[in-house]
């Protein structure tokens, strides 16, 4: 068991539903195809299962980083990211392939995930999330930085802005009816029965619980002192950092300017007192050992959302959805990783 909770591997973020539909939700109101905007859900879920061992991609600190150092790197990946769309997008103009349409979805989900990510997040490293994450578990706590009200909000109206810029990039570039068009192509039939291949849009999928194990076996690491940098610094430059990769513009300086004060949270946490070992229950250990049910998959979507958040079903380990005003989840176990 010790084996088992003890390995090591990367965090987790808002549910993976949660993403999902506040991605769709912005890019619906941005006035993009509802196709497309499918598709970037899909994208910015999978995020999770896909980037899940990168910590950029869900905004936190890696271990033997500073706070300065791990938000320049998520910035340089928004600003790549900014600039893969920008390619993506005159491309889709030339061709208006489906694959080009894809990689156009692709890079906005998963700078959306990022984004949504750090809005919860603020850098919290694995060790800190695992305990957190494990406490709200195990003790009935509400500790996950993922289920705050202030990260939800916050990652609406990032969203919203990223997606207003998105769109904007999208009519200058004259390719709505491609991406409308394109965008969630039918599985090809090539006459077989019973053809098990799923549609790209719903091909949605999820980190198994193995992963959740390994996620919350860090919270034995942390050291009770609070890692977070200052979002309101972070926000805004992750956001431009994104927008000037779409712009063409040069690439992101560094937030801190070597002063890492500069990320120093103005008010600062009481240090926890962890002597007594991580949080603890019957309940972790049943599931770390592969004998819980699918309801505690720590990633799986809550039932009674599984048909609200997309607008289409769901795949791979856990029903998809979002629910209850994006509840990411009342727990790391029921929610998801760095992701």
């Amino acid at each position: 068991m010790a084996m088992v909770l003890g390995a090591a591997s990367q965090a987790h973020a808002l549910k993976p539903s949660a993403h999902a539909a506040i991605a769709k939700t912005s890019c619906t109101a941005a006035g993009l195809p509802r196709d497309f905007c499918v598709r970037i859900a899909t994208e910015d879920y999978d995020t999770d299962a896909r980037e899940w061992d990168d910590l950029r991609a869900h905004a936190q600190i890696d271990d033997g980083e500073t706070a300065c150092t791990a938000a320049d790197r998520t910035a340089q990946r928004l600003y790549q990211l900014g600039d893969e769309l920008r390619t993506q997008l005159a491309k889709v103009s030339r061709t208006g392939s489906e694959d080009d349409v894809g990689l156009t979805a692709s890079s906005i989900g998963r700078a959306l995930h990022t984004i949504q990510d750090d809005c919860a997040h603020h850098g919290m490293p694995n060790p800190q999330h695992a305990w957190a994450s494990l406490s709200d578990f195990c003790d009935g706590t509400a500790l996950s930085p993922d289920i705050q009200d202030d990260a939800i909000a916050c990652a609406r109206h990032e969203s919203d802005a990223v997606m207003v810029a998105v769109a904007a990039a999208v009519k200058r570039a004259d390719i709505a009816s491609q991406l409308a068009a394109s965008s969630c192509p039918p599985v090809p039939d090539n006459g077989v029965s019973n053809n098990a291949q799923r549609a790209v849009c719903q091909d949605r999928f999820l980190p198994g619980p193995i992963d959740g194990c390994d996620f919350l076996g860090r919270a034995q690491d942390w050291d009770g002192t609070d890692r977070r940098w200052e979002n309101g610094v972070v926000v805004p430059a992750l956001r431009a950092a994104f927008t000037s990769g779409l712009a063409g513009a040069g690439s992101p300086g560094s937030i801190c300017g070597g002063d890492e004060r500069v990320l120093s949270p103005a008010v600062s946490e009481p240090v926890v007192d962890v002597s007594a070992g991580a949080p603890s229950c019957m309940r972790a250990k049943i599931l770390c050992l592969g004998k819980a049910d699918e309801s505690d998959n720590p990633f799986a979507d809550d039932d009674a959302e599984a048909s609200t958040a997309v607008g289409c079903s769901t795949t791979g380990t856990g029903t998809g959805s979002l629910a209850l005003a994006l509840a990411l989840s009342v727990v790391l176990l029921r929610r998801q990783r760095r992701s």
